[in-house]
């Protein structure tokens, strides 16, 4: 949902860096207590969030539909609360099947302390660096977010959106937030501000996904092989004809479908100029450019489509739906790899829409086989990736990582007062 609601690496090389790092004698230690307790770069991972626990559910609910930005109501405060209130029984049955919450949290804390860990190693001029998480919808909430930020005397900070592809429903929203909230905090000018705003583009993440994809297609050739020789065991006896119907079964359903699934996005919202829709397809472009698994008897890149999940709602969203699309590929026989591209880590939408609903679908429909690439979690390549995307913005010495940031959408006709800002940046307006 904006939804259905929408390796740790630690190598002995960055453990002795920080060991080193603050290696001090006993005189220095004393004299120098206040610099080494402030903060020089704090990382500020933006994303949605997700109840950790299921008396969450609902305030997370609440956040989430009364949030004018996500969803235009009526008498909003009350009418979103009245929908949360009636959704949560059936959104708690959901996060139960995953084990009582969403691990959203565990796993952005390992990104960012891992991020962190990476940052102090390959950029010491920079260091100390400390992660810090700030949800939309779910605690760490933003607001106690600012103030821990505040204890820790942290020097500047970089917004970092954990979404790779740019939203007004999602970046957007996170980053109005973050401006409004300083703002009623008078916090306007504690910190100095820059923006790592999207990176659906960045080798690094595409880098990462191919990984998962590749892993998933290995996880694929495995399960049918080993479904085929099952099928052959049980049918041993059977006649000619129905081997020979397994037989042109097999031929097409050994080529599984990439099917890449992202949150969809309300058609009034993309209406208006969202760059979501494009900016997702041109990540996919950008692993099937990467990709190098190819049909073994033509030669040609593996088939796939976008597809689009967690719509809310009667009116209409971005389509085709990730739901329609396994029904009509099991209709004709295929079978699919289901790869979720704008999420970077597992969450409901991975762990219940997918591997249990979707699963579902899948089997009653008849499809033989349905395999999930990996979410990126805490995969060396994708805390690569962030480190990478993090060192290249400090050093550029930018306010702003994508020049896109300014441009507001064209059909917005209510902007908030803080979109496509950036309070007390880095750099003078005039140089962002």
């Amino acid at each position: 949902m904006i939804s259905r609601t929408i390796t740790t690496i630690k190598s002995n090389k960055i453990s002795s860096f920080n060991k080193l790092s603050y290696c001090t004698n006993g005189n220095n230690r004393n004299i120098n207590q206040n610099e080494k307790s402030k903060i020089k770069t704090g990382i500020l991972m933006l994303n949605l969030g997700g109840p950790s626990k299921l008396e969450e559910v609902e305030p997370f609910l609440t956040r989430l539909f009364t949030d004018k930005e996500i969803f235009k109501l009526p008498f909003q405060k009350y009418t979103g609360t009245l929908i949360a209130k009636r959704r949560t029984n059936a959104v708690m049955k959901l996060y139960e099947a995953i084990g009582g919450g969403s691990p959203i949290r565990k796993w952005t804390e390992k990104q960012g302390e891992l991020l962190s860990e990476m940052m102090d190693k390959i950029s010491p001029e920079t260091a100390p660096h400390k992660h810090y998480i700030g949800f939309r919808y779910s605690d760490p909430l933003i607001a106690d977010t600012l103030d821990e930020m505040n204890k820790d005397n942290v020097e500047r900070v970089v917004a970092f959106s954990q979404y790779p592809q740019y939203s007004c429903t999602t970046t957007g929203s996170s980053l109005n937030n973050l401006w409004k909230t300083l703002e009623e905090k008078q916090m306007q000018s504690k910190f100095k501000w820059s923006i790592i705003d999207r990176w659906q583009d960045h080798q690094g993440f595409i880098n990462a996904t191919v990984h998962k994809i590749n892993k998933a297609y290995d996880q694929f050739n495995n399960k049918y092989k080993e479904l085929n020789n099952n099928n052959n065991n049980n049918n041993s006896d059977s006649s000619i004809s129905n081997n020979n119907n397994n037989n042109n079964n097999k031929l097409n359903g050994d080529k599984p479908v990439l099917v890449f699934s992202a949150h969809s996005l309300p058609m009034s919202t993309v209406e208006k100029g969202d760059p979501y829709p494009q900016e997702v397809a041109e990540t996919v472009c950008r692993v099937m450019d990467n990709l190098k698994i190819r049909d073994q008897e033509t030669g040609k890149p593996l088939e796939y489509i976008l597809a689009w999940q967690s719509k809310v709602g009667p009116l209409p969203w971005l389509s085709p739906k990730t739901s329609f699309v396994i029904e009509q590929l099991a209709k004709k026989g295929r079978n699919a790899i289901v790869i979720p591209i704008a999420f970077t880590s597992d969450h409901i939408e991975t762990l219940s829409e997918i591997d249990i609903e979707l699963q579902h679908l899948a089997k009653n429909c008849g499809m033989k086989l349905l395999v999930r690439s990996e979410s990126l979690n805490d995969d060396p390549l994708i805390i690569s990736a962030m480190a990478d995307l993090v060192n290249t913005h400090l050093k550029s010495n930018k306010t702003i990582h994508s020049h896109q940031y300014q441009l507001k959408c064209p059909g917005c006709k209510d902007d908030s007062t803080f979109c496509r800002t950036i309070l007390n940046p880095i750099q003078p307006s005039s140089q962002i």
